[in-house]
Parts: C-alpha cells; sequence; structure tokens
C-alpha cells in the first residue's frame, strides 16, 4: 500500500487586539495597587465641522481645486477688488504706467465724460499720463468701497478724494476734488484662479474747491521727506529698509535726539 503523508496544518495567525490603556489606582495607605481598565469615549463631530475640516484638508492637498464657502470667497473677492483700487490711486501719484495698466482689461472702457475723456483703456493712458504730467503734485485717497457680487462681475462705487498742487502763470494753486469711481469689474478667467479688473469705469465729480497756494510749511520744513513722481520716490527702496536683508545696518540716525520745534509749522 501507498503511504500518504498528511501535511501539517499551518497555524492560524492570532489577531491582535489592542488593549484599552490601564491606570493605577491605589486601594490606601500600604495596600496593593489596583489596575482599571480606561474606556475611550467615541467624540460625535457635527457634520458641518466634518465638512469645514474635510475643505481644509482638501485646500492643503489641492490648493487649485479648492472651492470656498460662499461667504468666505466673498471676503476674499472684495479684498482683491479693493487692491486694484488702491493700485490705481498710486498709479496716478508716482505715473507709473506699468501700474496703471495692471488695474485695467485690455479691452476696457474709461468714460470721464465728452468734455475730458472717452475711450479705451490704452487710449486713456496716454491721456492721463500727459494730463498727470502737468500737475506738479497729486495725492489720491480711496474710501468707501462698496462692491456688488454676482459670479465673476462686480459692480463697485468707490469714493476719492484727490489733491492736485498745479503751477500757473498767476501762481500755485491747490485744487481738491470729491469724486465716485462706478467700475464694472470682471474675473477673467472665469472662476477662483480668475484675476479681478476694471472692464468699464465713469468717474462722477461730487465737488471742487480752488484755493491759492501758501507754500509756508514747504519752505519752513525743506528737509523734510517730500516725496517724487518718479521711481526715486521712498516707497519704491522699501526692499532696502533696516532689516529687510540679512546683514543690514541700522539706521546711522539712531541715538541722534530732536527738539520739538525741529517741526516748523
Amino acid at each position: 500500500m501507498a503511504i500518504v503523508k498528511k501535511k501539517a496544518a499551518k497555524p492560524q495567525k492570532m489577531a491582535t487586539v489592542k488593549a484599552a490603556p490601564k491606570v493605577l489606582v491605589k486601594t490606601g495607605a500600604g495596600s496593593k495597587k489596583t489596575v482599571v481598565p480606561v474606556k475611550k469615549k467615541k467624540v460625535v463631530v457635527p457634520s458641518a465641522a466634518k465638512e469645514a475640516l474635510s475643505s481644509v484638508t482638501r485646500s492643503v492637498a489641492h490648493p487649485a481645486a479648492t472651492r470656498l464657502p460662499a461667504s468666505m470667497q466673498a471676503v476674499l473677492d472684495k479684498s482683491e477688488i479693493s487692491e486694484v483700487l488702491y493700485r490705481f490711486a498710486r498709479g496716478l501719484d508716482r505715473i507709473d504706467e506699468t501700474q496703471l495698466r495692471s488695474v485695467f482689461h485690455h479691452d476696457a472702457t474709461i468714460d470721464l465724460g465728452p468734455g475730458m475723456f472717452q475711450g479705451t483703456s490704452n487710449d486713456y493712458m496716454h491721456w492721463v499720463v500727459g494730463v498727470m504730467g502737468q500737475v506738479r503734485s497729486s495725492h489720491h485717497l480711496i474710501g468707501n468701497i462698496l462692491p456688488a457680487l454676482e459670479g465673476d462681475v462686480a459692480l463697485v462705487e468707490s469714493y476719492a478724494t484727490a489733491h492736485f498742487r498745479m503751477d500757473k502763470p498767476t501762481g500755485r494753486e491747490d485744487v481738491f476734488m470729491g469724486s465716485r469711481y462706478l467700475d464694472r469689474f470682471e474675473r477673467r478667467p472665469s472662476g477662483v484662479a480668475g484675476v479681478w479688473k476694471i472692464m468699464h469705469r465713469k468717474q462722477v465729480i461730487d465737488w471742487v474747491r480752488t484755493e491759492a497756494v501758501a507754500d509756508i510749511f514747504y519752505h519752513q520744513n525743506p528737509d523734510a521727506l517730500w516725496s517724487y513722481r518718479t521711481k526715486t520716490d521712498p516707497s519704491y527702496q522699501m526692499a532696502q529698509f533696516p532689516g529687510s536683508q540679512s546683514g543690514s545696518k541700522l539706521p546711522a540716525f539712531l541715538g541722534r535726539r530732536y527738539e520739538i520745534k525741529s517741526v516748523k509749522f
């Protein structure tokens, strides 16, 4: 007879069960210590919190695919629109054509009135740079910004005040103006990856006042830091301020003392 050998059965793997954490409890002075297992409590996370956490996780893993809640996206959109308006004001005061062009779409249109200017953004650049070149100095301030968002379009009303210093044959004049920008912004390309810029603008003038100039402060404080309408203005040099670069030296003026009469009114 043939002898058949039976294969030995493989030992089965035992499932590993994690034991609950234990704590030591003293039952009294001089007595033995008792080990008591501690059961873990199940934490219930609200569904809204789960969704918020999931959104944050997705944004870290896939930034381009992030979709913020509507209220948060609106805050971000309004912030980006405000920055566009601020760049426009700075571009005018520094006569920085590159910055001025950055706030308009290439096919944008501007309407300041038939007797002032009406045309494309490209034509506006040539016109406004020439106009600002006739002004000795200017100072634009953006105030209330009221945007109405609708997807990739925003209708924005913003208040602005401006000061212009003019040199005329009859003497210097200060022109003060209060106006409002009525802008149609568009985000291109569509979606959160797009960039907000102005597509159409109207400027409505609310009030203007012209006064003769008495440059008393200027003549009495010639050593103050006065602005420039070129890239020699200190705002273009901020990256070289003390502390901005490793190994930069402290300003030489530290430790100098001034009397209150250093400013003359």
